[in-house]
């Protein structure tokens, strides 16, 4: 006969079906873009070269974060960047596309910084210019997503957002040339090695 202490030992060491859910809220506050010069490096054990730094475009996004995680990081986060940039051979306008997943976000600070960039070839074909501007980039939208990430009340707007006819949904609605690919992650770029404090680490293809 199973005593009372037994009894309740093993109603306490039953699993709790009513625990809380962890849920992760994302709001995109803002998107800027600047150009940004090749970086230059100090490096030995090969000869110079001579090289004349090029030009790329930075997009950065600032994104409020919270989580009800006791660890107070939001484990994965999909970005999806969208640019339109006009094709001066065509005179009409590309849309170009690229994405990332960004690991292990911090929420103390309940902001996270992300970014990506468009590779000076890609600039120059498009704009026929030795050293394109920021205004030569038409728009530029976001979208963030991921396991557990919620948006609700204040984060109602969270998921989307865009820095030019944000009514028009451009970033999903597009009739024409759509190019994927062309909106790098900071690791494949020149800029990987900097900022690092900055950005939350990109999640590997092998993880």
């Amino acid at each position: 006969m199973k005593t009372l202490a037994t009894i309740i030992f093993a109603i306490i060491s039953l699993p709790c079906t009513e625990a809380a859910e962890v849920m992760h809220r994302a709001k995109i506050i803002k998107i800027t873009s600047q150009i940004q010069q090749t970086p230059q490096f100090q490096f030995s054990g090969t000869k110079e070269k001579q090289v004349d730094p090029r030009y790329w475009l930075e997009i950065e996004a600032e994104i409020e974060v919270e989580t009800t995680d006791p660890s107070g990081f939001i484990p994965e986060l999909e970005a999806k960047w969208f640019a339109v940039i006009l094709d001066k051979s065509t005179n009409k306008s590309v849309r170009l596309l690229g994405s990332t997943v960004f690991q292990n976000l911090r929420t103390k600070d309940k902001k996270v910084f992300i970014s990506a960039y468009i590779e000076p070839d890609t600039l120059e074909k498009f704009t026929g210019k030795d050293k394109p501007t920021d205004s030569d980039i038409e728009a530029i939208a976001l979208t963030i997503s991921g396991n557990g990430i919620v948006s609700d009340g204040r984060h109602t707007q969270g998921l989307t957002k865009a820095t030019a006819e944000e009514a028009a949904n451009w970033w999903l609605k597009w009739e024409n040339v759509s190019l994927d690919g062309m909106i790098l992650s900071k690791s494949k770029t020149p800029f990987a090695p900097l900022w690092t404090d900055r950005y939350p680490a990109e999640k590997s293809a092998n993880r």
